[in-house]
């Protein structure tokens, strides 16, 4: 093989081992800032209700 399809190969081999990107909001910080909100709901309405 030349070292064109030899490129090819490694480029696509690495975008595979890197995966699909998170998007920004889907930052740990953010989730567990959301899991946190989410649970405080939960107790309140217990509370209230």
């Amino acid at each position: 093989m030349d070292l064109k399809t030899l490129n090819r190969i490694d480029t696509l081999r690495r975008l595979r081992s890197k995966g699909p990107e998170t998007p920004k909001w889907l930052k740990p910080f953010h989730l567990l800032l959301f899991v946190f909100s989410v649970i405080a709901m939960t107790g309140l309405l217990i509370r209230f209700f």
